[in-house]
């Protein structure tokens, strides 16, 4: 047998290789502490805000869970930490903020992976319209709603500490929760808060045929509440969790981790000596082993219930966003995922504004903050870059009109681009009157930017960053103009913001009902007399009808009806009417039944302000505006804005007969409706849609006598003065009408269409 012969080179080779080569491990997966696409909301930092919003509460969280939970069917976490603010302008050092993570399973009726960075693109940002959107509607103006995520990594370091979670005892279900005046979670953040606690609190809500599964934990993360061991299990429950906030919850049948009676199973003594030092015993009773237990097994199932008590599984499933529960526990009757009705979801959770002036994870020796990177995603901007300090506006310059910081960017940004353009373009100081936000001067009526002609010599233009999910502020803006014979630019901040503004200029109320044209709604309608008008948690809507009355309609009966342009102050109303009266809410139901509120939250509960109908002008406002978007291609000081351009299905149609029935078939669907003893003149019918059409197209437009022949299924006549007039049909409702609730509008205004 030879023996082959290496070469110095070739051995020190090999030799380096095995020296080089990695070792094998296989490490704890870290990647569920991070919560992706993220939807967080922060309050201002900016002094005008906080001064307002000190201490501030409302139960804006239960209201967005709720909303969720109707459009989609998915888990919902929310996390409630201390950010701290790395700004030097403010004095400020940390906010409370919200985090809600949802893990959506079906989407449009479509099933999908539980990983929200799995799911096609498409899905996704629907997933986080929808979630953005209704958080955002959800919280006030002056919040700072953004998508990001959120790192729970930095609170992980030092490992597992002691978790408080709240618990059902005996059952799964929490029944009869009734009515209590308590505000549990409110009470908890001002302890924590107070303390200046570094703290997470987690609540999941999972969505199960009409209930909802909850999950609700309490981390706090200074060094004194780490329980650890026997010692730490013997503190805890002998002097009692100063975090334990499932005292609070006693009210309503609920207790915590923290007080679950391990004491029937184990000797537990822990003394304070003189010398400062602890002494603790804790031994296990023999006398509660079931009969076929061995002591081994029973000292097993002892171990189990001692981690449910100490929480410190509870933490690593909080940093996983697990609703996980030891079986220990529920053999022996506790359960830490429990099941309440949707109407109690406001129990578990609270928005509360808070503005630290010492940043409160200093007091934790090893753990940091949850680390939030905010994200633009589509047209969600980052809100709460921090590494630019200061307003953008100043503040001793602005009114509580302007509208957000955001909204005033955005204005900004096109009067850049439209005096670029050769446009004399500046800001409306606001002083409280319904004013534009900005006016524009054309050219003996030409305007640079739209490179077109208009027939006014004054243009308002109006930055909607936010409104396209308020309809009835759209509408405001557009009727002013009218009301004073101007054009209107509404500025978007995206294309699928102009998508929603040019959905709601075009056909000026929200949907057809049986009771005529259901309005879009301002604010609550001014009380009368001291007294309120409210409605229960049911259907109701304000309609207005084609002869031009307006009704208020509760679970299908009309309770209220008057003329459209009647003083709604001063009508009587069949509703439910509420006052106050030394803090205590007062209601007399539509059965003359009395019913008191120890609390504005409880009243809330129960009852809603019935707000102000938003009664058109006219039936659509596409004639009065051009819609701009921004495309999101910024330079240094400008967006760069386009105008809109819609392509309605009838648009598209193949040739020009088939686009006149096509459009003849929308006039006939959204702007008509059957009416008797009426007549509308098919001229007068087709100069007022002729409006619509040019503004979506400029392809050939039908004649009166194209265009009465394309509308489907109405007969015409010769009215007595020669014309032709469509029979038994009319405007969904009157054009022209002029409601004293209008802001910018004179009630006496002529704007006969």
């Amino acid at each position: 047998m030879s023996q082959q012969t290496l070469s110095t080179g070739t051995v020190e080779q090999l030799f380096n290789r095995h020296e080089t080569r990695p070792e094998l491990w296989i490490g704890e997966l870290q990647s569920g502490r991070v919560r992706q696409n993220t939807v967080h909301v922060t309050p201002p930092v900016d002094p005008e805000y906080r001064d307002k919003l000190v201490h501030e509460t409302g139960d804006e969280i239960a209201e967005a869970i709720t909303e969720l939970i109707e459009k989609i069917d998915a888990p919902i976490e929310v996390l409630t930490y201390p950010r701290p603010v790395s700004r030097t302008d403010v004095d400020t050092a940390a906010v409370l903020c919200h985090a809600f993570h949802i893990s959506p399973h079906f989407v449009d009726g479509r099933a999908i992976q539980a990983d929200i960075t799995d799911f096609n693109e498409r899905v996704l940002q629907n997933v986080l319209d929808i979630a953005h959107e209704k958080i955002a509607d959800s919280f006030p103006d002056v919040y700072n709603v953004e998508v990001g995520d959120l790192d729970l990594d930095p609170i992980a370091t030092g490992g597992p500490t002691a978790t408080c979670r709240l618990v059902n005892e005996d059952a799964e279900e929490l029944a009869g929760v009734g009515k209590v005046n308590a505000e549990m979670m409110e009470q908890t953040f001002d302890a924590l808060t107070h303390a200046r606690e570094p703290f997470v609190h987690q609540l999941i809500v999972e969505p199960d045929d009409g209930k909802n599964y909850i999950t609700s934990r309490l981390a706090a993360l200074s060094s004194d509440r780490t329980y650890q061991g026997d010692r730490g299990l013997a503190r805890l429950v002998k002097e009692g969790a100063s975090e334990d906030f499932g005292r609070l919850f006693k009210s309503i049948g609920l207790t915590s981790n923290y007080n679950i009676d391990i004491e029937d199973y184990l000797h537990i003594k822990y003394d304070q000596q003189v010398n400062g030092q602890t002494a603790h015993t804790v031994t296990i009773r023999d006398a509660m082993r079931k009969r076929y237990d061995t002591k081994f097994q029973h000292r097993r199932k002892i171990e189990k219930l001692k981690e449910v008590v100490l929480g410190h599984p509870d933490f690593r499933r909080l940093l996983n966003s697990s609703t996980g529960w030891k079986q220990a526990a529920e053999d022996h009757g506790y359960y830490g995922r429990f099941w309440i009705p949707p109407a109690a979801i406001s129990y578990f959770t609270k928005r509360y504004a808070h503005y630290y002036d010492i940043d409160p994870w200093t007091y934790s020796p090893v753990r940091e903050a949850p680390e939030f990177t905010p994200r633009s995603v589509r047209d969600i901007d980052i809100r709460t870059d921090w590494e630019t300090p200061g307003p953008a506006v100043n503040p001793g310059q602005r009114h509580q009109t302007d509208g957000t910081d955001a909204h005033l960017k955005l204005g900004d940004r096109f009067i850049t681009f439209a005096r670029a353009r050769g446009d004399e373009i500046s800001r409306v100081e606001q002083d409280g009157e319904s004013l534009p936000d900005q006016e524009l001067t054309p050219d003996e009526g030409y305007i640079n930017t739209l490179e077109k002609q208009v027939d006014s010599d004054v243009v308002n233009v109006e930055p909607e960053y936010k409104n396209e999910s308020k309809p009835a502020n759209i509408l405001t803006n557009v009727e002013r103009a009218i009301a004073a014979d101007r054009h209107v630019i509404l500025v978007c901040k995206s294309e699928s913001a102009a998508d929603r503004v040019y959905d709601i200029v075009y056909a000026t109320y929200n949907e057809q009902t049986e009771h005529g044209v259901q309005t879009y709604q301002g604010d609550a309608l001014p009380e009368i007399d001291g007294q309120m008008l409210v409605t229960a948690e049911s259907e109701s809507t304000w309609c207005l009808t084609p002869d031009g009355m307006l009704v208020y309609v509760i679970d299908g009966e009309i309770v209220t009806r008057c003329p459209a342009d009647a003083d709604l102050t001063e009508v009587d109303h069949g509703c439910a009417t509420a006052q106050k009266e030394d803090g205590r809410y007062i209601v007399t139901t539509r059965g003359d039944e009395t019913l008191t509120y120890e609390s504005r939250t409880a009243f809330k509960r129960e009852w809603s302000r019935v707000t102000t109908p938003h009664v058109p002008i006219d039936i659509s406002y596409l004639q009065y505006v051009t819609i701009m978007y921004e495309t999101g291609a910024e330079s240094e000081d400008s967006g760069d804005f386009v105008e809109y351009n819609a392509t309605p299905e009838w648009e598209r149609a193949g040739g020009k007969m088939d686009r006149y029935k096509e459009f003849g078939s929308e006039v006939k669907d959204t702007f008509l409706t059957e009416t008797s003893d009426t007549e509308l003149t098919t001229n007068k019918c087709h100069s007022t849609m002729m409006g619509v059409y040019r503004w979506c197209t400029s392809k050939h437009a039908p004649d009166t006598a194209r265009f009465g022949e394309g509308l489907p299924e109405i007969d015409r006549k010769d009215t007595s003065d020669g014309k032709k007039a469509l029979v038994g049909y009319n405007w969904v409702f009157p054009r022209g009408l002029v409601s004293p609730h209008l802001a910018g509008v004179d009630a006496d205004a002529d704007l006969s269409l």
